[in-house]
């Protein structure tokens, strides 16, 4: 098993359709760097230049008429330094292992549910300026990039993810802790794992997966359940958005 852990620089694979074809080690240190805001718009992201327009191309992405960035299923919110994509409430009651979950991962213990590319999230998440470590730091590898999520319901409010969740040891609401940017460890044969294992962000901290609960929650699988006084309607559409705990970055 293969794990790349990725700090001061980005990480760029050359990206085609699915995580299966993608080597953690076919990668170069290109960037797509920020720049001076756009004359006619203070707030607009500024232009790529044709250097990036083409790392974003062998990347499997396109640029946006608002000069945001699209790959896949998953929006880069460059002005914002966030990613959104779409999702739906997979349970409305329940233990859970998992938060999101792909259609063939562990579905009967997650939350949501999301067709999204884990390498293809990985890659926006290194675009957006994060670093992939360990979930809790160590003295050799520190720990991810931390994240906050939101869920927005199709007409509703923006609102944490943890609004949904509750501790039954303690009968109070999952604390807002962030989740942290792990990465997809790969197999002999470079399958990405965390696609093979239908993983996106794990509650409990088991298999393989892009972002982990790196609190004492997520060490084993008797901590949370779903706040059904809370929660949306089973199978209704949401757009789940990720954004730097650390509003610094």
């Amino acid at each position: 098993m293969k794990k790349s852990f990725l700090f001061s620089s980005l990480l760029v694979v050359l990206l085609t359709s699915s995580c299966s074809n993608v080597t953690p080690d076919a990668a170069s240190n290109q960037v797509l760097p920020v720049k001076e805001n756009a004359k006619e718009d203070k707030d607009a992201p500024p232009p790529l230049n044709e250097a990036e327009k083409g790392v974003l191309q062998k990347l499997g992405g396109e640029l946006l008429p608002d000069q945001n960035i699209k790959i896949g299923d998953i929006t880069i919110l460059r002005r914002e330094k966030e990613i959104s994509f779409p999702g739906t409430v997979n349970m409305t009651s329940g233990d859970l292992e998992v938060l999101i979950s792909m259609p063939h991962g562990r579905v009967h213990e997650s939350l949501l549910g999301s067709k999204v590319d884990p390498m293809k999230l990985q890659i926006a998440l290194l675009l957006l300026g994060a670093e992939n470590g360990t979930r809790t730091g160590g003295e050799k590898i520190k720990q991810g990039t931390v994240f906050n999520i939101d869920v927005k319901p199709e007409g509703g409010k923006r609102i944490p993810v943890e609004n949904w969740l509750s501790n039954k040891q303690t009968s109070k609401p999952m604390d807002r802790l962030g989740w942290v940017f792990v990465g997809s460890s790969f197999s002999h044969d470079m399958l990405c794992l965390a696609k093979e294992e239908g993983n996106i962000v794990n509650i409990w901290s088991f298999g393989n997966t892009i972002l982990d609960n790196p609190a004492s929650t997520g060490e084993n699988d008797d901590f949370i359940v779903v706040n059904p006084n809370t929660v949306g309607k089973y199978q209704s559409p949401v757009t789940i958005y990720f954004s730097f705990r650390d509003k610094g970055k």
